[in-house]
Formats: C-alpha cells, sequence, structure tokens
C-alpha cells in the first residue's frame, strides 16, 4: 500500500528512525507534524529527499527546510 506522497521526491518525511518505517512524505510541515502525532512519540518529521515508490528517504540532522 502507498504512503501518502509516494510520488514527491522531496519533503517534509514522517519516520521512525529504529525499526525503519517511513510513514508518508508531505509538502508541508503542518501535515507532516499531525501524521507524526497520530502515530505517536517514535515518529519524527525530517525534511529530504525521496526516492519515488521507495521507503527510501534520506535527509540532514535538522528539522528545517533548505534555503532557496
Amino acid at each position: 500500500m502507498p504512503i501518502p506522497g509516494d510520488i514527491l521526491k522531496s519533503g517534509w518525511g514522517v519516520l521512525r528512525l529504529r525499526p525503519w518505517h517511513l510513514a508518508g512524505v508531505f509538502t508541508s510541515s503542518v501535515d507532516a507534524e499531525s501524521l507524526a502525532s497520530n502515530l505517536g512519540p517514535d515518529y519524527v518529521i525530517k525534511y529530504g529527499e525521496h526516492a519515488p515508490g521507495s521507503s527510501d528517504f534520506s535527509f540532514a540532522d535538522t528539522t528545517s527546510a533548505p534555503r532557496t
């Protein structure tokens, strides 16, 4: 079953680090925070790059979006 934002190449990822689980990728940090809150304290949000159609998500160790 696809995750929310499965086709996005970058955005706010909702993830659990251990064990790894990518729950969704969003263009809005508010939407990502909402899902993370619903999933519980093990889930965090990170801005990063996503490989569409997979659970691959890479991020820097920060919660802020890159400056453009």
